[in-house]
């Protein structure tokens, strides 16, 4: 239409001219400027279309590159298959669920989520992601001291880079995987089905976690399930919802494996801070937080042989890792005791990382109905075998389970290879005795009073 205007326009400036020559002439040249009016518009007309066109084509491939990574589910085959679920017509075929067939039928495993993008809503949260891959369990039940953490299966796993995953949204597959579930369970089917948690290990850090997460797979293999540390479970803790926590712990523990019956995690020592969060979702649930001597403790993080010294003199250990952002519960412990977090020795600041992790066990330990234990270190493996697992874990420990797990103790706990000297030896006296003075003093400003109190709450 501007165009068109201004084309009219400049047919009027010539009019004067038209008329001294004749009135034919000036209809001509009105004519000639119409038809290129309308060529023009029809030109910009298809220019303007062609543009639209590659526009949406682009907008369209930025909104299928997650889709990539995880293929969007068939929605009409989702309600198609819920619609028989409420009409009691179960349906187990995996076929229905094309796009999600290797998750519905238990052949990959959740290896971690991204709760990063999570928002909640009034029916729960969306936004967060989950990431499966086909985890190779046989090589870690045959042999957990050489893959004594989870990220250690994932890399054996070949599930570290994307090729092999399978990346879709949380809150779908847990829905889609509880309907295909349901349907499973109406037919009287076991093709897969979904563990329920038989306990949780929380600890301190450094303290034998390790060795009960052993023990747990070695008592029987083809039976146990356990997850050492896993991603999945840290960041579901980590975001502090409860229902996200059990749609994890659900996806964990789907299996297609009739012979396993139990499932237990081993929680990174961090995750101690949120075991309300574990305790919300799974209020009957036990669980245990294993500890060690304040002065042993320091030392397996502390050892002046072991540990690695910055140029600046500055101690790189686990417990000092939060040196820089210190979390706020830090900062009251130490107050607390007539102190400032930035004149800490690295000695006080790992006693104090410690003891922040031994007061909110504590705290949960005292509201727990018993269903949280405090387990020393000290004669871990008899806890273990006459009390933990039979009593609290309510898991048969038989003869041929007993001798499996004292053959696992004999080896190094995270000894990764049997190539060189692995053999588990007790340090607890050699700690003691290659303790510093300075290491013995921060143990005992800031950990010897949780150490009292969770003797309370021992087995």
């Amino acid at each position: 239409m501007v165009v068109i205007s201004i084309i009219m326009k400049s047919s009027s400036n010539v009019d004067g001219i038209g008329r001294r020559r004749g009135q034919s002439s000036t209809t001509k040249n009105v004519s000639t400027s119409i038809l290129i009016a309308v060529g023009a518009f029809v030109l910009v007309s298809a220019l303007l279309f062609i543009l639209s066109v590659n526009l949406s084509s682009i907008k369209d491939n930025d909104a299928t590159t997650y889709e990539k990574d995880a293929p969007p589910a068939s929605t009409g085959i989702i309600r198609n298959f819920q619609n028989k679920l409420r009409n009691n017509e179960p349906s187990s075929n995996a076929d229905e669920f094309p796009i999600w067939g290797e998750i519905m039928r238990g052949e990959v495993h959740l290896v971690n989520i991204d709760a990063s993008g999570i928002r909640m809503t009034k029916d729960g949260y969306i936004g967060a992601k989950a990431v499966f891959c086909k985890l190779d369990w046989d090589a870690y039940k045959k042999d957990p001291p050489s893959l004594p953490m989870f990220r250690f299966l994932v890399s054996q796993s070949g599930c570290e880079g994307r090729r092999n995953q399978i990346v879709v949204d949380l809150a779908q597959i847990t829905e889609k995987t509880k309907a295909y579930d349901k349907s499973l369970k109406l037919q009287n089917r076991s093709d897969v089905r979904a563990m329920d948690p038989t306990g949780f290990v929380f600890h301190e850090s450094r303290v034998g976690s390790t060795l009960v997460a052993n023990s747990l797979t070695a008592m029987n293999p083809a039976a146990n399930r356990v997850y050492s540390e896993s991603n999945p479970i840290n960041n579901a803790l980590k975001s502090d919802n409860p229902q996200l926590f059990r749609d994890v712990v659900y996806l964990m523990g789907r299996t297609n494996r009739i012979e396993e019956q139990n499932m237990f995690f081993k929680v990174s020592s961090i995750g101690s801070k949120r075991i309300s969060v574990m305790r919300e979702a799974f209020p009957e649930t036990p669980w245990i937080f294993v500890y060690r001597e304040p002065v042993q403790t320091m030392m397996s993080h502390l050892d002046p042989a072991k540990v690695d010294v910055q140029k600046n003199g500055r101690i790189m250990a686990v417990c000092t890792r939060a040196r820089r952002s210190p979390p706020r519960d830090l900062f009251d412990l130490v107050e607390q005791q007539g102190r400032r977090v930035d004149e800490l020795s690295d000695q006080e600041f790992c006693a104090a990382h410690l003891a922040s992790l031994c007061e909110s066990a504590l705290r949960e330990l005292k509201k727990s109905n018993h269903y949280g234990k405090a387990v020393e270190y000290d004669g871990l493996i008899d806890k273990l075998l006459d009390d933990i697992i039979p009593n609290h874990f309510g898991v048969t420990v038989d003869d041929k389970a007993r001798q499996r797990v004292f053959e696992v103790s004999k080896t190094y706990s995270k000894a990764k290879t049997r190539s060189v000297d692995v053999n588990w030896v007790e340090d607890s006296e050699k700690k003691e005795a290659h303790s510093t003075s300075e290491i013995r003093g921060a143990s005992e400003l800031f950990l010897s009073q949780s150490y009292t109190e969770l003797k309370k709450y021992s087995v």
